[in-house]
């Protein structure tokens, strides 16, 4: 969470819905941009604690919230208000009503990539970028289908990568979670990404390793202190909030204002970064540029990382080198 992660830049605020969120907030250098750093799941604003770092020191402005359900941020435990169109407005308000902030490089990763897309096609004059990490740009317009995930990426890749989605929309996967805490971490950050092929992409393969009673190697670039803090982070809401995400997706329908976009609506009109990491195990790459490429065209530029799906954590220096190049560029008037 921001307070126990980045106590001197942790702040909190409540928005015109009622809701609180928690948020880091280190001001940019005179004329410089502002990066908006939206996390994944199951993570929180922890996961950027080495861009919060490095990322000032070249001047550029950090925002980094807790995603709703995670560390400081409130954490309903109905589905209902982690629909997309129900978090954009308060990530919006977040910005540019609480912290002040009328312009920013919008960067996500994982489910934070999807977020950043709606907010990106609801209020467009927020951004002048858009940096994608392991999610490309992604629109909610249907209801999340873990068959069709899977059944998609075994035809691609010729095995499934999503089968993990089945435990976690069941109505026992978080209490699951939070029981098998500690295991499932040590798959999360395991220091070989290759597990992710048979204890996550496959069937029933997270269900029978959270009953295995097993623990993973944790990967070198995640110290004993980083990993500690990490679960106790995820620990004090447990995994309902987080794993809410998918349960909304798929119970719910989607809002009547995504499905209604027009192409040109979708569009997107700012240079765009697409960050791929080559040994994520649970993302289809073809997927990722298909889905970016199609709305960004020209404006998209594809990275690869030599990484796992934490390429923020595992190659800090070279993500935050595209970052900061990525800004200098916005900064000087450029484009891709």
């Amino acid at each position: 969470m921001a307070s126990l992660a980045f106590p001197q830049w942790a702040k909190k605020a409540t928005l015109s819905d009622g809701t609180t969120y928690g948020y880091i907030h280190v001001p940019a250098a005179e004329s410089k941009p502002t990066f908006l750093l939206l996390h994944g799941a199951p993570s929180s604003s922890y996961v950027w604690r080495h861009q919060v770092d490095a990322l000032p020191k070249a001047g550029f402005g950090v925002i980094a919230p807790d995603l709703l359900g995670y560390g400081d941020t409130d954490k309903p435990e109905e589905e209902g208000p982690y629909q997309m169109h129900c978090m954009v407005p308060q990530i919006y308000e977040l910005v540019t009503k609480a912290i002040g902030i009328d312009k920013v490089i919008g960067v996500g990763h994982d489910l934070g990539s999807p977020l950043l897309s709606h907010i990106y096609v609801h209020h467009k004059p927020l951004f002048s970028g858009l940096v994608f990490i392991a999610v490309g740009f992604t629109l909610v317009t249907a209801r999340f289908d873990p068959d069709f995930l899977i059944a998609t990426s075994t035809q691609l890749l010729g095995y499934p990568t999503a089968g993990y989605t089945r435990l976690f929309v069941s109505p026992d996967g978080a209490s699951l979670l939070d029981t098998h805490s500690l295991a499932f971490s040590s798959l999360l950050y395991t220091s070989d990404p290759t597990h992710w092929k048979t204890h996550l992409g496959a069937e029933g393969g997270l269900l029978s390793f959270l009953h295995s009673g097993e623990t993973l190697p944790i990967a070198p670039w995640l110290s004993p202190a980083e990993f500690t803090l990490q679960n106790a982070i995820l620990a004090q809401g447990g995994y309902t909030g987080p794993l809410n995400w998918y349960k909304s997706a798929m119970n719910l329908p989607p809002a009547e204002e995504d499905v209604r976009l027009t192409e040109e609506e979708k569009r997107v009109e700012v240079p765009t970064l697409l960050v791929v990491p080559e040994r994520d195990f649970v993302i289809v790459e073809a997927v990722q540029v298909h889905m970016t490429g199609a709305v960004a065209g020209e404006r998209m530029r594809v990275e690869k990382v030599d990484a796992g799906h934490w390429a923020m954590l595992e190659r800090r220096e070279e993500v935050e080198g595209l970052l900061e190049g990525f800004g200098r560029e916005l900064e000087l008037g450029g484009g891709l």
